[in-house]
């Protein structure tokens, strides 16, 4: 009986603190659990208050010139109890929380931002970036310049001399990474590449209602549309009417061709923008010209299927639907106020459209898009004559690319343009 009393006295003391330290060990997970589903700031305050607790109670219990059992079971209990009583107000407060502006409704608003081959010495694929202020966003990164490292850190200021607001993961391309973004204040700030600091340069302006869709008026973000699993993930574009616009090919596809490509309908009967091909993972910047207010169609000239609607609204007038370039003239002038807008291509040595339309007495922003690459045909330009008399003679474009000509005002009548490198490439100007 006695050896029996012995065993039990010598067991206690190892059962008695396992025990109590399971307890609590279990209380402290499920305590952690409530944590987890409320904010950083409020998870830290109720943890403060569960460990002042805890300390009291211990201070309390080490007080005691005798500890027994029952007061290791009443220190468990308070502990339960402070835990019990601040998860519970957390989880009432985790619904405030959610409403609050912790977390902003919808979903954040992505930057695509891309290294491409080569970036070490060119730069990142463009050099601005628009958010908008006081709400989280993320910059959707494709380095893809095979075998180098590159990142993005976003500094609190003009220059790299500012304090550092974030400090992107280094990744080996061909990869991509999203960086989230906390949300910074109405102003501007400088980005770089830490690898390469005075190469990878650019700035990203914050302001209210930035990013995402894009602005009117030229000064928005850019719509960014991303190809991935040979599909578009969106099926509509959103662009401002008569506004030259920046919109964003991000192609996912490893080794895989897309573009965009906006025609008047799925006829394919006018094309407005035809983009360049982007062997993925790559990023591009299409410069697509003023377009009317209107619903037209998209696509991806080598993936068909890859489609959608281009709804084009707001901006400086437009009559909405119909032609955007009056039938086959090419041009479209804004109406009321403001420059007019026209476009032409140039292609296999020929421009498309022949026709460009313009308002009289209004300077003329014509966007012109060469696809001829210069190693085939040389370079190419646009210029206007009255007779033998020139008008306006644009600037010569190594293919390809795109360039914006300021064509001054012009009085009303009919006039010829032409390729001064390319005589036979021709057409008309109507000035109404």
């Amino acid at each position: 009986m006695s050896e029996g009393k012995n065993r039990q006295s010598l067991l206690l003391p190892i059962l008695l603190p396992a025990g109590v330290l399971i307890v609590i060990g279990l209380v402290l997970f499920g305590f952690s659990r409530v944590l987890l589903t409320v904010s950083h700031a409020a998870a830290t305050v109720v943890a403060l208050i569960v460990a002042v607790a805890v300390v009291a109670v211990a201070g309390w219990v080490a007080s005691r010139q005798r500890v027994t059992g029952a007061t290791l079971f009443s220190m468990v209990a308070a502990v339960a109890g402070v835990a019990m009583v601040a998860g519970g107000l957390a989880v009432v407060a985790a619904p405030l929380q959610e409403e609050g502006g912790e977390e902003p409704g919808g979903e954040a608003v992505v930057l695509a931002l891309a290294a491409p081959e080569g970036a070490a010495v060119d730069g990142f694929s463009t050099d601005a970036l628009a958010a908008p202020s006081d709400e989280p966003f993320t910059i959707a990164f494709d380095n893809a310049d095979p075998s180098t490292q590159h990142n993005v850190v976003l500094f609190d200021g003009p220059d790299a001399d500012a304090p550092a607001l974030f400090t992107g993961e280094l990744v080996t391309g061909p990869a991509q990474i999203d960086y989230r973004i906390e949300p910074v204040p109405e102003g501007e700030y400088f980005f770089h590449c830490e690898v390469h600091p005075t190469t990878m340069t650019g700035t990203l302006t914050a302001a209210p209602g930035e990013g995402g869709e894009g602005g009117e008026g030229g000064g928005g973000g850019a719509t960014t549309v991303v190809a991935s699993d040979l599909s578009f993930d969106t099926d509509t574009i959103d662009l401002p009417a008569d506004t030259p616009t920046t919109l964003t090919l991000d192609n996912r596809d490893d080794g895989i061709p897309h573009n965009i490509a906006i025609y008047t309908d799925d006829s394919l009967g006018e094309s407005l923008f035809v983009g360049d091909l982007v062997t993925g993972p790559a990023s591009v910047d299409y410069e697509i010209p003023a377009i009317p207010a209107g619903e037209y169609y998209f696509h991806c000239d080598v993936h068909p299927d890859m489609s959608g609607t281009v709804v084009v609204e707001g901006g400086g007038g437009g009559d909405g639907g119909g032609d955007p370039g009056g039938g086959e003239d090419g041009g479209d002038a804004e109406g009321e106020g403001g420059a007019a807008a026209a476009s032409v291509a140039a292609e296999n040595s020929a421009f498309d459209p022949t026709t460009l339309s313009w308002e009289a007495g209004a300077e003329t922003t014509l966007t012109f898009d060469n696809r001829d690459p210069v190693d085939v045909a040389g370079p190419h330009n646009v210029s206007i004559y009255d007779g033998d008399t020139a008008l306006f003679q644009g600037d010569l474009v190594e293919g390809p690319a795109t360039v914006d000509y300021a064509v001054p005002a012009m009085e009303a009548g009919t006039y010829d343009f032409r390729c001064d490198v390319h005589p036979d490439m021709i057409g008309t100007v109507e000035v109404t």
